[in-house]
């Protein structure tokens, strides 16, 4: 079984998603949003910075 994968992230695209998961994170660390919404944008955050940092 062999599985290659291609990677389909350009560098602007990458780029808009670790500005906007920096700015999600700010929201939860600063308290702008609190309670499970705080919770939900650091997961989201984190997702979209490995996502740009893999560039899958």
């Amino acid at each position: 079984m062999n599985l290659s994968f291609t990677r389909n992230l350009g560098v602007l695209d990458r780029v808009i998603r670790v500005v906007v998961g920096l700015i999600l994170l700010s929201f939860a660390m600063t308290y702008i949003t609190t309670g499970w919404i705080a919770q939900a944008t650091i997961v989201l955050a984190v997702f979209l910075i490995l996502e740009a940092a893999i560039a899958y």
